[in-house]
């Protein structure tokens, strides 16, 4: 990450990470803009890290998948199936 067009944004993102780690506190509050300002900057140049952006992207719909299994498996799991 630090070798690539995103350095300064991804170093900024580490130190905010670390900052609110070290205090316990909510890290998706706390450093949303360093994080926002790191995807951006990374979709700004994706030739360099498209093999990261690839790969959160298929994390991402994977924990959909599971949000929507969990959710779906929830609602069928316990009424019971009545059959005409």
């Amino acid at each position: 990450m630090k070798g690539g067009g995103c350095k300064d944004a991804f170093v900024a993102w580490e130190d905010c990470i670390k900052q609110v780690e070290e205090k316990n506190d909510d890290i998706v509050e706390k450093c949303f803009e360093v994080t926002s300002a790191l995807k951006l900057c990374m979709e700004a140049h994706a030739d360099y890290y498209e093999p990261i952006l690839r790969a959160e992207k298929a994390a991402e719909q994977e924990a959909v998948k599971q949000l929507e299994k969990e959710k779906g498996g929830g609602s069928r799991c316990c009424s019971p199936k009545i059959r005409v």
